[in-house]
């Protein structure tokens, strides 16, 4: 009997139980019981502690302006499991999910998959049936022991490095830029916007052992300009002026940096990509969730989206927020809601201040700090804070409470995040489980 996609989604949910499993053994019987999948199509890997789904969206949205048939392999989602996977911006269809399922789930019948693992050989399937030229991958926590590790891919890329995932990644930069520089391979080109010298310095040493030529943004790679929506970019071997990315706030120039170089290191495989389909894609990329800005309430007040989830994250936003709002003429509301893994205290010094209320709330997800704990957080702080759960009541309480020279920010996990775009979208509300 054919699965059907609320229980192949039951299914799936249901191997978050495994937790995570941190090693290759198990994903590579998996690919080997069905096929090897993922050496039937070309990829771009992505890795780094922030900014990896902007870069991927990035590289694939210039690669279909380009006429290319691009596969995004990203996680989590926000709203449906249907956005892990797409081929040219459309995500996989439901039907498609529960027959993948199916296929996996036979394969996979003596092997103890986690979540991942399943998820990710379901999208490697999926991209080695669909005729794509060529699939961006986005790791899932960490790099060399990651499921998405088993491509060999023609580029791979670090975005930045910072702190996060701690308990697996380690407690120093330069572990931590370990386990990322895990996806280097031998004799793929790297790029890189880490800045933190000592992270630098062990994905110098890991390409130099790889034999893997590295490009770094701010000294091969350049993007300059006042803002992401006025840069120009110098690269490897191409530059381009007056440039114009439709994702906001200045940090993303070093991930569209990465990308076009990414892009640049693409062409000597087949895959040229013109000026006029760089900047055609540059304008036209989205990527939901990230510096968004939504103007739904009866008040007329912005909501601006954020997934923000670590402090180095949180410094991004902090920093987009003093760049918009300068004289602060207005109120910020921030909604916030945490997951209690993460550096809640670092999240909070980089954003309360900025605030003049904060709304407290908790996303349903098993992870999430409790909004009565994180209340407790912020009393040594001069804000004026509140308790509301779920998330869709916090911000319609803050909606209720703005003015239309206001601004809401609702920020601190992607989880809380998803939620509160789900309700201002109309959507129905996220499934609960969806790491």
């Amino acid at each position: 009997m054919t699965l059907s996609y609320t229980k192949a989604i039951d299914y799936l949910y249901n191997l978050k139980w495994h937790g995570i499993k941190l090693g290759l053994e198990n994903i590579r019987r998996l690919m080997a019981a069905l096929g090897k999948p993922h050496d039937r199509f070309r990829s771009v890997h992505i890795a780094g502690t922030n900014g990896k789904g902007s870069t991927a969206s990035t590289i694939a949205t210039v690669l279909q302006a380009a006429g290319y048939r691009a596969g995004l392999y990203t996680s989590p989602h926000l709203i449906d499991f249907t956005e892990r996977i797409r081929v040219n911006g459309e995500p996989i269809s439901p039907e498609r999910v529960a027959r993948l399922t199916e296929r996996v789930r036979t394969a996979a019948a003596e092997i103890p998959v986690t979540f991942f693992e399943f998820t990710t050989a379901m999208a490697f399937l999926h991209f080695a049936e669909s005729s794509v030229d060529l699939v961006v991958a986005e790791v899932g926590l960490g790099g060399r022991f990651d499921a998405t590790n088993v491509l060999t891919p023609l580029v791979s890329v670090i975005t930045n490095i910072d702190f996060d995932h701690q308990a697996f990644l380690g407690n120093t930069l330069e572990q931590i830029a370990f386990e990322k520089a895990g996806i280097v391979k031998p004799g793929v080109p790297v790029v890189t916007a880490t800045d933190r010298p000592e992270a630098v310095n062990v994905i110098r040493t890991v390409c130099r052992e790889q034999g893997a030529p590295l490009y770094r943004v701010g000294a091969e790679i350049r993007a300059e300009g006042p803002s992401s929506q006025q840069f120009r970019y110098q690269g490897i071997r191409r530059s381009y002026p007056d440039l114009n990315f439709a994702l906001l706030g200045k940090h993303q120039l070093m991930n569209a940096a990465c990308a076009l170089a990414a892009l640049e290191l693409l062409e000597p495989h087949g895959l040229p990509v013109g000026e006029a389909s760089i900047r055609r894609g540059l304008s036209t990329v989205r990527w939901e969730g990230r510096m968004e800005i939504i103007r739904p309430s009866p008040s007329g007040a912005a909501v601006l989206l954020d997934g923000a989830h670590n402090p180095a994250g949180a410094r991004v936003l902090r920093a987009f927020l003093e760049e918009t709002r300068p004289a602060r003429p207005a109120r910020l509301i921030l909604v916030l809601g945490i997951l209690g893994d993460k550096d809640i205290d670092g999240i909070l010094a980089e954003l309360v201040p900025l605030a003049d209320e904060v709304v407290v709330t908790r996303p349903g997800y098993d992870r999430a700090e409790s909004a009565a704990d994180l209340k407790r957080r912020l009393d040594s702080y001069s804000v004026r804070s509140s308790v509301l759960e779920p998330v869709e009541e916090a911000v319609r309480y803050a909606q209720s409470a703005a003015t239309a020279a206001d601004l809401i920010c609702v920020t601190g996990s992607l989880y809380t995040m998803g939620e509160a775009r789900s309700y201002l979208k109309g959507l129905a509300q996220p499934s609960a489980l969806r790491g």
